[in-house]
């Protein structure tokens, strides 16, 4: 009669299933990785005598052509009506611009781990978002969190020095974690419509469209420049966007967006220690707390709730809509197709393309 008695013990994956956990782990940390580093690249980049619109407006547009090849090649390329074509673009002429633009802009005044520790608060923002618009439904573990948040950005703001921070460089940084949440509620309308690779391709376009329409009109598009400034932008472009989006795309297949979304928490201590590496740049304990508090808050956003017990529950609960975000902010989950939804499981900013 053993054969009919419940299994106790959780059965133990298979080795092909525990080889692939592993292969996502790797690829979510190498797009953490490609994304983390980027800030620090920026500001090499800068060094060199590129501006923020000429850096940007190169950077999405080499990541755009390479975006749309990589879709040709996978069979994605095809966008499933106009309207959600039109929506796409403009969400990368708008919103997505926005981010960019102020995080670029931010790194020019402040340190890069400070610059994507005020980032890193998007996630708890786009909570506070789907709570507002009643796409989410508040609870304990979601105000413990925008709590660990806010208490978070305030330590790191807190612990620098007096007179180090530059007060516009702080707006930047913080607009842009309040534009990428933007962006990522209303990519959260597209949610299954399209493949991310392609969604992925044509944000891309509208923000090269945006930045180099900027430039020209303005004067400032800077394209007789330094090898080396060429260099930073195509490998912000190429590690920074594509390698990393299309390495945790594959993760998020692997793992499922939840836990991809909590291995790319290790994007903001890569950044940190990359900026100590290429500059010496240090926080301050009250800020590394702080960092610790926004850090403690995402992940109390990814975590899976109470396990339900099923002598408690004779009946499933109807599940209501719930998002990184997202990155993420990760969109169509399985067979590397993430929903862009903005609740739930609140994607790091490896969901979609990065700042």
């Amino acid at each position: 009669m053993a054969q009919f008695a419940p299994t106790l013990a959780p059965a133990q994956p298979s080795r092909p299933a525990r080889s692939r956990e592993r292969e996502g782990v790797l690829m979510c940390a190498l797009a953490a990785a490609g994304f983390g580093t980027m800030a620090v690249v920026a500001k090499l980049a800068y060094r060199t005598g590129i501006d923020v619109v000429s850096l940007l407006a190169i950077r999405f547009t080499i990541a755009a052509v390479v975006l749309w090849l990589i879709a040709l090649h996978c069979g994605v390329a095809r966008v499933p009506g106009w309207r959600i074509g039109l929506i796409s673009l403009a969400i990368g002429l708008g919103s997505y611009s926005l981010e960019s633009g102020l995080f670029y802009a931010s790194l020019t005044r402040i340190d890069a781990s400070l610059a994507e520790l005020l980032l890193f608060s998007y996630p708890a923002l786009v909570v506070l978002g789907a709570i507002a618009l009643r796409r989410e439904r508040g609870s304990r573990r979601r105000f413990v969190a925008l709590g660990l948040a806010t208490a978070g950005v305030g330590l790191v703001l807190a612990g620098g020095h007096p007179g180090s921070l530059d007060p516009l460089g702080v707006v930047f940084a913080l607009g842009a974690a309040v534009m990428y949440a933007t962006y990522v509620l209303v990519a959260d309308a597209l949610a299954g419509r399209i493949h991310p690779l392609a969604f992925a391709a044509l944000v891309c376009t509208g923000a090269a469209i945006a930045f180099t329409s900027a430039g020209g009109a303005s004067g400032t598009l800077q394209l007789a420049l330094p090898a080396a400034a060429w260099g930073y932008a195509a490998l912000i472009a190429l590690l920074s966007t594509v390698l990393s989006l299309t390495a945790f795309l594959g993760g998020v297949a692997r793992l499922g967006p939840g836990r991809a979304s909590i291995v790319s928490t290790l994007e903001p201590p890569i950044t940190v220690a990359a900026a100590f590496v290429a500059f010496g740049e240090v926080l301050g304990p009250v800020q590394l707390l702080g960092g610790a508090a926004v850090l403690m808050g995402v992940l109390v956003i990814q975590l899976p709730g109470r396990i339900a017990r099923p002598w408690r529950s004779r009946s499933p609960r109807p599940s209501h809509r719930s998002s990184r975000a997202h990155v993420s902010r990760s969109r169509m989950a399985t067979a590397g197709h993430t929903s862009p939804s903005s609740t739930g499981s609140v994607r790091s900013r490896s969901s979609m393309i990065g700042s």
